[in-house]
């Protein structure tokens, strides 16, 4: 999903949440030990995201059905994890993935309630992947989370991650992309 300032949403942009669960789900390997602990996606695993898609960013590449040229490398950005982190944990506290907050909110919204002023966010989410490697295939493979990952609009960064509560130990992945304003 991506938000501009004047606050429309499109959804060419990403995929519908249930087509992406059933996708994302399906296509997930298990591995031994979770990628996020229960507070949150680990620094390394905020940076191994970050590095792998400011590889996949390096060349151009195909999502679906529209080329996208390279793309420069993202920034992180702490108040961007924030954002997303603060979501993560609101989904996994509510075992849904859902682009609306548990309060109804948007992502600008709630980069904007995390103090990032922004002119464009786009945000990514997934579950059930384990791995820094694996969400990032995932969304690579969809053409709409691909795009906002190839959106050379966006200048920064933050994903974060949270694991569901009960005995599946779902982890929730969000990605928000933003550029800020000015």
């Amino acid at each position: 999903m991506r938000d501009d300032n004047a606050g429309r949403n499109s959804p060419s942009r990403c995929l519908a949440a249930g087509a992406l669960c059933i996708a994302l789900a399906a296509g997930c390997a298990q591995v031994s030990a979770p990628a996020a602990s229960q507070s949150g996606t680990s620094a390394s695993g905020s940076d191994r995201v970050l590095e792998l898609v400011n590889e996949a960013r390096a060349a151009a590449r195909r999502c679906g059905f529209k080329r996208h040229d390279a793309a420069p490398p993202l920034a992180r950005s702490a108040v961007l994890e924030r954002a997303a982190l603060a979501h993560a944990r609101d989904m996994a506290a509510r075992s849904e993935l859902d682009h609306a907050g548990g309060d109804g909110s948007t992502p600008g919204a709630r980069a904007t309630r995390a103090g990032y002023g922004w002119r464009a966010v786009g945000e990514n989410i997934a579950f059930g992947q384990r791995t820094a490697e694996q969400v990032v295939a995932s969304w690579l493979n969809s053409p709409g989370h691909c795009a906002n990952l190839m959106d050379a609009d966006f200048t920064e960064m933050g994903v974060a991650s949270a694991v569901a509560p009960g005995g599946k130990a779902t982890i929730y992945w969000v990605q928000l992309f933003a550029a800020p304003r000015g």
